[in-house]
């Protein structure tokens, strides 16, 4: 017995050898077994140039960090071809736990998986989409990183103004522009929210026609011609986009270009093609997708707006001009500017594009950049067309720096609305809300927070024409530590040749300054050396009220003024309606250096742009929110005009404009 047991022991001693020896040698091939590849699925809603260069980008970028089909990655490519329901179909799909991650573009696409994913059994990266925080998924505009722990992504807002304003330049006397769109998707909604809100202030007219397939789409582009449109714009609609022959077709057929702000091809027929580059896009999106192989944690990673990281694309066709039925032209900078030009030649690429820079992620903050969220205080004077334009180009400046809102910096506007004991109050608010950066807007908010705002606190001035004068300094260089910023002086010079132009036998002009505000007095004795080299005579009276501007106005009528010559200030910004008023009582022309006041009676504004200026001041602030001193950034003067002229004006007073001159502004009002 004993024995026997012996021998049985032996044999299962070696039958255990043998099999650990086995295992060994096999370890190799199990640990493969354990480690399957990660399936992916794309989702595609249609067929279309934009979306097909996205995900280009998208897989290039996967590549690039390891991730490439048929080695760590089984991807599964899903096409719903423009249809809704299959969509949707698709979506349920690859939302039922089978795959490790779920990536969409556009926004059908998104809503679709978005919808069918609500208990979140599979991660979803979603890209391609203009505005995902008006897609109803559950994002929240304010809070980037509020969002469901499962979903993240990007949107990226085509440039609809700049479209516009292009199209403008190309054809100064446009008017109407058509726009064909299918209200089920909230994209294009977005996109034609926009174009409404912007043709009110650029004096265009919004024709819209609905369309639910791209079947209809021709329908609605010959409805649009039939009203006169003079140009076709195709915005972020998937439906027109899947449809652009037929579009450029049918345009082509009654002389009307046609511009979009989705690049394509750019010898397909449209004049102009205006956006972002979507390769780099999509690549931005394969990026976002590798960190969520990688393990990092969707729920600490914010929704993200990748336009100040994705170049800008411009393509421009000289051949699209022939056979249009107005004069478009498109203007020789614009040529310079653009990524690719078609003409006779072909297609010609400008060589040498830099690539997009990689995106930030939550798992590298900051990426050496802005380590922290800062709260930035914009404190202004008044609510004037000007200070809008001026702060609309500081966010945009920021923007196009790279710093995004909500990730990068929360915003808090104070605006006195012309009260200057408020002025004081606001900059108190900031400092006790701990600002980390505060922006002026005019001398006087400059002021305020040169005498209350501590000087650990960096403060970024723009809409000002003097900091100097205004206690920033000695010199443009030489100034308080932590301020820096953009001033404008006013463009004296190049306004005289243009008074005298029109009258030529003025002799004496006037102006209202206000004693109070050190910019107007400074700026003054500027002025007036400018006016006696023309052979004139200025006259100034003084005011320092509303009401007192009013009499002031009144006491330069009675003082037979050939003109008024309006000072830049904020007093007589804000009271400029009453210096209009008595000057067109009196048949008396009105000259001015602030743009909204050629809007308001002047008969010509050449004035500073004020976009441009605070765009300058935005990618300052920019500079402090990345660690520079801003003692050592000095102040930086912006000479860029704008010429604008108001002929309703000009035949009140008697004044007849030559179409040369007319021809030379940037804006014509009232046309």
């Amino acid at each position: 017995m004993l024995y026997a047991f012996k021998r049985l022991a032996l044999g299962i001693c070696l039958i255990a050898l043998a099999s650990g020896i086995l295992l060994v040698s096999d370890a190799s091939h199990r640990v493969g077994a354990r480690s399957p590849q990660l399936r992916v699925a794309i989702l595609q809603h249609a067929n279309t140039v934009v979306l097909e260069d996205g995900l280009r980008g998208t897989l290039d970028a996967l590549a690039e960090r390891g991730y490439r089909d048929g080695e760590r990655l089984q991807i599964d490519r899903f096409n719903a071809q423009g249809d809704m329901p299959t969509g949707i179909a698709i979506a349920r799909q690859v939302t039922g736990g089978n795959y490790d991650l779920v990536i969409t573009s556009s926004t059908p696409s998104l809503q679709a998986v978005a919808n069918n994913n609500r208990d979140g059994k599979v991660r979803h990266v979603f890209t391609l989409v203009a505005d995902p925080f008006a897609s109803g998924v559950g994002l929240d505009r304010r809070d980037p990183l509020k969002h469901p722990s499962y979903m993240v992504g990007q949107g990226v807002f085509p440039p609809v103004e700049n479209a516009f304003r292009l199209a403008r330049r190309m054809l100064p006397g446009l008017r109407r522009i058509g726009v064909a769109w299918n209200p089920a998707e909230s994209n294009s909604l977005a996109f034609v929210s926009k174009a409404r809100e912007l043709v009110k202030s650029m004096d265009l007219e919004l024709l819209e026609a609905n369309v639910d397939t791209t079947a209809a789409v021709s329908e609605a582009i010959n409805a649009l011609l039939a009203r006169e449109a003079q140009a076709i714009w195709v915005g972020g609609d998937n439906t027109v986009i899947a449809a652009i022959g037929s579009v450029i077709a049918v345009a082509q057929r009654a002389g009307v270009p046609v511009f979009t702000i989705l690049p394509g091809p750019p010898d397909r027929g449209t004049l102009f093609d205006a956006g972002p580059d979507f390769y780099q896009v999509g690549r931005q999106g394969g990026l976002l997708a590798a960190d969520v192989l990688a393990g990092h944690d969707l729920a600490r990673m914010p929704i993200r707006d990748v336009q100040d990281v994705t170049p800008a694309y411009l393509s421009v066709n000289t051949r699209a001009l022939k056979g249009l039925k107005e004069p478009w032209k498109i203007p020789a900078d614009v040529l310079d500017s653009a990524t690719v030009i078609v003409d006779d030649r072909g297609v010609q690429r400008k060589a040498g594009a830099a690539p997009a820079p990689a995106p930030r992620t939550a798992a590298a903050p900051g990426g050496g950049v802005i380590a922290k969220t800062w709260r930035v205080h914009l404190i202004e004077l008044n609510q004037t067309l000007d200070v809008e334009e001026s702060e609309k180009g500081v966010l945009d400046g920021l923007r196009e720096a790279g710093v995004v809102e909500g990730r990068d910096f929360a915003k808090t506007i104070r605006n006195a609305q012309g009260d200057m004991a408020t002025v004081s109050a606001m900059v108190d608010a900031a400092v006790s809300d701990r600002a980390d950066l505060i922006i002026t807007f005019s001398t006087p908010t400059l002021q305020a927070a040169l005498q209350r705002a501590p000087r650990r606190t960096p403060v970024v001035f723009t809409y000002v024409s003097d900091a100097v004068a205004a206690g920033a300094g000695k010199s443009t260089t030489d100034h308080a530590p932590n301020v820096t910023g953009v001033y404008l002086v006013a463009a004296y010079e190049q306004m005289m040749p243009l008074l005298r132009q029109l009258m030529p036998r003025a002799s004496t002009l006037g102006t209202v300054y206000v004693p109070a505000e050190v910019n107007m007095v400074s700026q003054l004795a500027v002025m007036e050396p400018e006016v006696r080299k023309a052979g004139m005579t200025l006259k100034s009276i003084a005011a320092n009220s509303t009401a007192e501007v009013q009499e002031a106005a009144l006491a330069l009528m009675a003082g037979h003024v050939d003109a008024i010559c309006q000072l830049p200030g904020n007093l007589t910004a804000s009271a400029f309606p009453s210096i209009a008023q008595a000057a067109r009582r009196a048949r008396v022309p009105v000259f001015v250096f602030q743009s909204s006041q050629a809007r308001a009676g002047a008969v010509l504004a050449v004035s500073r742009d004020y976009y441009e200026s605070g765009r300058e001041s935005g990618k300052i602030a920019a500079r402090i929110m990345r660690g520079e001193s801003p003692a050592a950034i000095p102040f930086a003067g912006y000479a860029g005009t704008k010429l604008l002229i108001n002929p309703t004006a000009a035949r009140e007073v008697g004044i007849a404009i030559p179409a040369a001159l007319l021809a030379k502004a940037d804006e014509v009002v009232g046309r």
